[in-house]
């Protein structure tokens, strides 16, 4: 199994007493990364995994606690001065975790627990206040495209990332991967997946089991058509400022219906709604945000598009490429009252996205630039120079 970037942060609470909650979207490597965990990281402990996908771990872990405790006790000779560490896989599944979880930190000191989850929203609805202090918790995402070429065994084109390249035959080859990252994006499966109709087969598995089951059953959608309506406009319109009455009307669902939807599915880790930049300046006022997928191949299975990079889709990549390898404390866009407009305000850096740049002038870039003294940023897969402007592949930043 290949090993996340995220180890390197998660290893630092490994020998402590919290909790460590990983939560992500379904087959985004929650359970391969506690196995890695469980395999490689855990020494002189032992470890027990307990699914709760399987209906007999569900129903143990539903007891009282100390049936569980006994269980180790009589199961695994577990004795209470004995350090272990155990694994809870899909913890929301659980009635009461908190009373589960608390039970255990407040009363077995020497029993460490990593857990997982796969939607905030059931998550937060289950895990109460009172495990503030004993738990830490880990965004899990889908692979960065660092990640994405060590799963493709190109370790070497991945210790390029983030470097400005020198050499076009190096730039044209981690092009090629990051075309397929653009239009497959970076499930780790899918990834792995060499043939294209695997891929499209497993976005698809993945848009039936967690989009078409999971989210609608935690959201109780009964507006089953109008809510799959959405996620197409959605994925017609990532990266676009979304305008919530006009979705609303075309859809023929209230303001409120929308928003409640939205929330589920940003809970739920398919979308990321982003918010304009705004120093509360005059001109500055728009509202409205943009949206964009958490992984691009679901955006373009549900586009039904994986033959062409359009510019939504390449925009949508890079949001992924900033979003999954956490290059970015703050991510935003940027557009005036006039619709002067930029694709991205990273920590307040501007880059604007373009597929080919033929080297002209961009008003809005040169604005920002003027207005706030900062140095714009050109991200394309085809370029030329400009000297008002750094203008890279995306790979560089």
């Amino acid at each position: 199994m290949f090993k996340r970037k995220i180890l390197e942060k998660i290893e630092l609470f490994l020998d402590t007493n919290d909790i460590l909650l990983f939560y992500g979207a379904r087959q985004v490597g929650k359970t391969s990364l506690m196995k890695i965990i469980q395999q490689d990281y855990i020494k002189n402990k032992d470890t027990y995994f307990f699914d709760l996908e399987n209906p007999d771990y569900l129903k143990l872990l539903n007891q009282n606690p100390n049936i569980f405790i006994e269980f180790l006790k009589s199961y695994y000779a577990w004795k209470e001065e004995e350090q272990i560490v155990i694994f809870i896989d899909e913890v929301q599944y659980l009635d009461n975790p908190t009373n589960f979880l608390k039970y255990i930190y407040d009363n077995f000191p020497n029993i460490k627990m990593i857990i997982s989850g796969s939607s905030t929203l059931e998550i937060r609805g289950k895990l109460a206040d009172s495990l503030v202090g004993r738990i830490i918790k880990f965004d899990i995402l889908p692979l960065s495209f660092e990640e994405f070429l060590i799963f493709k065994q190109k370790n070497n084109l991945a210790s390029l990332i983030g470097k400005v390249g020198k050499f076009e035959i190096i730039d044209n080859e981690i092009k090629f991967f990051y075309e397929e990252f653009c239009k497959f994006g970076a499930y780790p499966k899918v990834v792995l997946a060499n043939d294209m109709t695997v891929k499209k087969e497993y976005l698809k598995q993945i848009y039936s089991t967690y989009i078409e089951k999971d989210i609608r059953d935690i959201g109780k959608i009964r507006q089953v058509e109008k809510f799959n309506n959405l996620l197409k406009v959605l994925a017609n319109q990532s990266g676009n400022i979304v305008n919530f009455s006009e979705i609303s009307n075309t859809l023929g669902i209230t303001i409120k219906t929308l928003n409640e939807w939205l929330f589920l599915l940003e809970n739920t880790f398919v979308i990321k709604i982003i918010k304009p930049f705004s120093t509360n300046l005059r001109g500055e006022i728009t509202k409205m945000p943009k949206i964009f997928f958490i992984d691009n191949g679901l955006r373009n299975f549900i586009e039904n598009d994986f033959e062409n990079i359009t510019g939504n889709s390449f925009e949508n990549s890079f949001f992924n490429y900033i979003h999954n390898a956490y290059k970015a404390e703050k991510i935003n866009f940027y557009r005036t009252a006039d619709k002067k407009e930029i694709d991205f305000i990273l920590d307040k850096i501007p880059y604007e996205l373009k597929l080919s740049y033929n080297g002209k002038k961009l008003i809005a870039l040169d604005y920002f630039q003027n207005k706030y003294d900062k140095v714009g940023n050109v991200i394309c897969l085809k370029k030329s120079t400009n000297p008002n402007y750094n203008v890279f592949f995306p790979w560089e930043v």
